[in-house]
């Protein structure tokens, strides 16, 4: 051995690095010490077998495979073989193998720096399973807050066919009261489960990715007073005093009406729920529709109740956040309102009057009417 091998050897043994040389035919002709620590096994024993012999049965044949396909023109190929150790621990190394060749283009020998990647697959997978945990949990989230908006949704509709369902029963007790005034009321309790229907199939929609508009065109003005409908008797009955405002010169927003009547609804019970127990004198809610300029129209909902926390202003719109006591509130209504705004395009902020109490504005683009 010239003093230059010597010295080539000493650095090379001296590496953290897995180095092995073998012969084409696998047989291992060097291993460095870091090789042999790694394997647990002695340089004589490791240079009596063939590199095969160190991969697993699942692995050999592919691994086999990828380093005999190693050509002059592409010399190198890195592999992520795995060993599994005396004690049962399986670890994985990164081999970078290069084929060593003669003037005829035959392979002469292989040589092989290795490292062990065990911890970073292992962190790989960890990571991957988190991912997975997570989209599962996205999942879980989407489907629940689907559910959840479904059955809020349709308790508004449900109530009312509950109080005229009850009112027919009492009108139909009464023999001074004409048949048709029951008549009315089994209409509007047809209304109301076609209404349920139209609920139940646009919040399908929410389900599917595209959501491209149909270019049914919606005036807010008539949205409010269908909405109100529904809701009159409950604002009644809180002693809530009711302030409209509608301007009769605002083009329509794009949009399904049957949405905005629920966006509407919703807003309307938020200020509900935030007057209900509140110490005022008297109770108002105050909706008011309004065209800015020709290019949008603003819908705001106040109220003169307690108002909400400054900071909690980026939370109110988010599934499941509520300001109510545990077990009283779903923390939907507004999450929803943010969907229906923003799938027509639109925008919604809250905040808090001046004078005490919650101001929530939507602005939505207008309509372009010479197009319609």
């Amino acid at each position: 051995m010239t003093p230059q091998d010597a010295i080539y050897r000493a650095v090379v043994e001296e590496q953290t690095e897995l180095i092995r040389r073998f012969r084409p035919d696998g047989r291992l002709t060097f291993v460095n010490r870091a090789f042999c620590r790694f394997y647990g096994r002695s340089a004589e024993e490791l240079l009596a077998t063939r590199f095969q012999d160190l991969l697993e049965p699942n692995e050999r044949e592919e691994i086999v495979s990828q380093l005999y396909s190693l050509t002059p023109d592409n010399p190198e190929i890195a592999t992520e073989p795995s060993f599994k150790g005396k004690d049962g621990t399986v670890h994985y190394v990164q081999y970078v193998t290069r084929a060593i060749f003669d003037e005829n283009g035959g392979v002469v020998e292989y040589q092989s720096v290795g490292r062990d990647v065990t911890a970073r697959r292992q962190a790989e997978a960890t990571l991957a399973e988190a991912r997975a945990a997570m989209e599962r949990a996205s999942r879980v989230t989407t489907f629940a807050v689907i559910g959840g908006g479904i059955a809020h949704e349709i308790n508004q509709p449900l109530n009312a066919i509950r109080i005229l369902s009850a009112s027919a029963l009492l009108l139909e007790g009464r023999s001074d009261m004409p048949n048709s005034e029951v008549v009315r009321i089994l209409k509007d309790i047809a209304g109301q489960v076609d209404r349920i229907d139209s609920i139940v199939n646009h919040l399908r929609e929410h389900l599917r990715y595209n959501r491209s508009n149909t270019g049914e065109l919606c005036n807010l003005g008539d949205a409010v007073q269908s909405a109100l409908s529904l809701l009159n008797a409950q604002l009644i009955a809180r002693g809530i005093l009711l302030e409209t405002a509608v301007d009769k010169d605002a083009n329509p927003v794009v949009g399904t009406c049957i949405r905005f009547e629920e966006l509407i609804m919703n807003l309307v019970a938020n200020a509900m729920q935030a007057l209900e127990g509140y110490e005022v004198s008297p109770k108002t809610i105050s909706i008011r529709v309004a065209a800015q300029g020709n290019d949008a129209v603003e819908l705001s909902v106040a109220d003169n109740g307690p108002g909400f926390d400054p900071k909690l202003a980026d939370e109110l719109f988010e599934p499941f956040f509520s300001t109510k006591s545990p077990g009283t509130s779903m923390g939907l209504g507004l999450s929803i309102v943010r969907t229906i705004v923003q799938a027509a395009g639109g925008s919604i902020i809250a905040e808090n009057l001046p004078g005490g109490g919650a101001l929530l504005r939507a602005v939505f683009p207008a309509a372009d009417m010479e197009r319609n």
